[in-house]
């Protein structure tokens, strides 16, 4: 077995394939970036010429068949949640503007719409109001993670790694036979693992406020924003999610974050999926199926 491994940066975010395999890979590889790359024409809020650019400038545009699916997903996502995924969120809100490769921070004073409701499909036509900017990034990452492992799947790889910034599909084996092994970061200790889980043929997705975090006027804010409130709640510290559905976890992991505690156990308990929380207060939520994955915590 050979290991082939590429990083691109699309999307302003870093992605990594790795594939074991006998065969030369490096081709198939670079087929997946080329489905993120299309994706980032249509998607990316960095490209000035990219559709989703254009549709929040000039709030009616004519989008692909796959830019509606897209859309009619993360609506589909946005009635799951009750509303606390939501693309009309804008970061500007809590300061988070201008580069983030540069990580300038100013405060703004931004009014916004984000009632999904009000953005209107005819057939193929997106309409906006004037107060609303659409982001799927969301849902974008997870959506290419989905096309990427098919594509590697009629390819008839059995031992690949797919990794959208730490949301991660994981296939069948390694190259031992055996299932990956998955490490959750602390979230109060840098470089240090939390916990452990076991993944085979599975989505597995992190969404922490450990990380993404920044200070104003000695005020701490972090990437997430409560659709309700228009701040961050602090209640959740960390959310793990492992699924068969890939364009659910990192959404629906957005999502809870947003919510407070309760509302997102209440939630979490009645979806089809596994998952672990840690609170702020270091303690630990968690479905007795993470077990058939050996969590491990550490």
């Amino acid at each position: 077995m050979v290991k082939y491994f590429r990083t691109q940066f699309l999307m302003w975010t870093q992605i990594d394939i790795t594939i074991l395999s006998d065969k030369n890979s490096l081709e198939d590889i670079y087929n997946c970036f080329g489905l993120f790359y299309s994706l980032e024409q249509e998607f990316s809020r960095f490209l000035s010429t990219s559709d989703l650019t254009l549709l929040n400038i000039k709030k009616e545009l004519i989008v692909s068949d796959r830019f509606i699916d897209v859309f009619k997903l993360a609506k589909e996502i946005h009635s799951d949640t009750d509303k606390f995924f939501n693309p009309l969120i804008n970061l500007k809100n809590i300061w988070y503007s201008k580069d983030f490769n540069k990580w300038l921070f100013e405060k703004q004073d931004i009014q916004q719409n984000i009632n999904l409701e009000d953005v209107l499909i005819e057939w193929n036509i997106i309409k906006l109001k004037d107060d609303q900017n659409l982001d799927l990034w969301w849902i974008v990452k997870w959506y290419w993670v989905d096309l990427a492992f098919k594509y590697l799947k009629t390819q008839w790889y059995n031992d690949y790694i797919i990794n959208a910034w730490w949301d991660i599909y994981l296939s069948w084996s390694n190259c031992a036979w055996e299932k990956n092994i998955v490490a959750i970061d602390s979230p109060f200790n840098n470089n240090e693992i939390f916990a452990t889980i076991e993944i085979q043929d599975m989505a597995v997705s992190t969404s922490g406020t450990y990380k993404r975090r920044w200070s104003i006027d000695n005020d701490y804010y972090h990437h997430i924003l409560s659709p309700e409130t228009n701040s961050n709640n602090n209640e959740i510290i960390s959310l793990t999610i492992v699924s068969d559905k890939c364009y659910i976890v990192d959404a629906y992991a957005t999502a809870c974050i947003a919510m407070w505690i309760q509302k997102t156990l209440k939630f979490l308990y009645e979806q089809k999926i596994e998952w672990i929380i840690i609170w702020t207060n270091e303690k630990i939520y968690k479905t007795n199926g993470m077990e058939n994955y050996n969590l491990s915590i550490i």
